[in-house]
């Protein structure tokens, strides 16, 4: 597991060439906790981009969920808008991994500790994480310490440690509320050691009390939070962000979410190919096939007897995934498929376990190629979007 970790540093530190103490470009969550340390909820200092926040009555709003803006809280004070959220992103998703590792060793019977550390690799160096970590900016950064939070609560809920599992799910609601929805697994993984058939509708209201207590009250601090801002508990103020022409038309024909994008983005998520532009391939800012940039994903359908929580993992990420494949925004713009970080951790979960049958020579070679395909859009993207 330190292996690793101390690998993912090492090639998330070279492939910033050695700038991971900086701020990145669209920090909303710096001036989120600049403006929670001077007291208020519409943002202290106007930034020179103001893109995907929300303008009402002249005010400045981030829609974002507000958590990741209190763990920079601390910071703000000593470095400003210098404050290196891109450094904290990078501890973050190194939390995530040293998390994943330790679900894994949980989980997967017997232990395999070649492929458990490859799919641990894979989701760092494998999805969106890879340029994401190093990158920063507001988008990413929700999408990682979501990520983060969620894989820590699968991993207390498999160690039986249902009201820590809970709370982390509760945190998930303050920064990503999709990753909410991994709750059935964490639920089963909570059965597991007792054995499901034998758990008493007691205990199963235990269990779900554990779990839903937390995301309750969390649910219930986001409206207030929203209540304070718009004057409305369900509103997070995405009526009023400010995007582009072309999202503004899709939105205006079509809602936030609709069945129309459906084939778009599935079509995105299992087929989308780099481009062609000025003579080279280069990647599709639009995002490219899963299939592609994780190819480790392709190990959940290897042949075997797929045990009941894998069963129980697929059916949570359909209901992961259902939002993001509505959505009108495809995750523009983006390396691979960057909503899929939102279930990647479960996917993963049923991967490594297929992987358990599959030959080493197999697993090995589809880890590094989406390692290298990683490394490819963290230098596409670093050389054109960072600003």
């Amino acid at each position: 597991m330190w292996i690793v970790l101390l690998l993912a540093l090492l090639i998330w530190a070279l492939g910033a060439h050695g700038e991971l103490w900086r701020a990145s470009h669209w920090a909303h969550h710096l001036y989120l906790a600049d403006a929670f340390l001077h007291g208020q909820l519409h943002l202290v200092r106007t930034p020179n981009d103001a893109g995907d926040m929300a303008l009402v009555r002249e005010k400045l709003y981030i829609v974002f969920g507000p958590f990741p803006a209190l763990l920079l809280m601390p910071l703000v004070p000593l470095f400003s808008r210098d404050t290196p959220d891109v450094l904290v992103l990078v501890i973050t998703a190194l939390v995530a991994l040293f998390a994943f590792h330790r679900l894994l060793e949980r989980v997967i019977e017997p232990r395999d500790r070649l492929r458990v550390a490859l799919a641990t690799l894979t989701l760092g160096l494998g999805t969106a994480m890879h340029y994401g970590a190093v990158m920063g900016n507001v988008w990413i950064h929700t999408q990682i310490t979501a990520t983060a939070l969620q894989v820590l609560a699968l991993l207390f809920a498999a160690r039986g440690r249902a009201w820590t599992a809970g709370v982390f799910l509760g945190l998930t609601v303050l920064t990503r509320p999709t990753l909410t929805l991994a709750a059935p697994l964490a639920a089963w993984w909570l059965a597991r050691p007792q054995g499901l058939l034998e758990r008493t509708p007691e205990s199963w209201r235990r269990t779900l009390l554990a779990l839903g207590v937390p995301v309750a009250i969390a649910a219930a601090i986001h409206g207030v939070y929203n209540f304070a801002r718009f004057g409305s508990f369900t509103d997070a103020g995405y009526h009023y962000i400010l995007m582009g022409e072309p999202f503004e038309t899709l939105v205006s024909n079509f809602g936030r979410f609709n069945l129309h994008f459906l084939v778009t983005n599935l079509k995105g998520w299992l087929f989308g190919l780099p481009v062609l532009a000025e003579g080279r391939l280069m990647p599709d800012p639009h995002g490219m096939s899963l299939l592609l940039t994780t190819p480790f994903l392709l190990f959940a359908l290897w042949p075997r007897r797929v045990e009941r929580d894998e069963w129980v993992a697929m059916a949570t990420i359909a209901l992961i995934a259902g939002p993001s494949l509505l959505y009108y925004n495809d995750g523009w713009v983006q390396f691979g498929q960057r909503f899929a970080l939102d279930w990647i951790v479960l996917g993963l979960f049923v991967a490594a376990r297929g992987a358990k049958r599959a030959p080493v020579a197999l697993v090995v070679g589809l880890t590094l190629w989406g390692v290298l395909v990683g490394a490819w859009g963290l230098q596409w993207f670093r050389a054109s979007f960072l600003h």
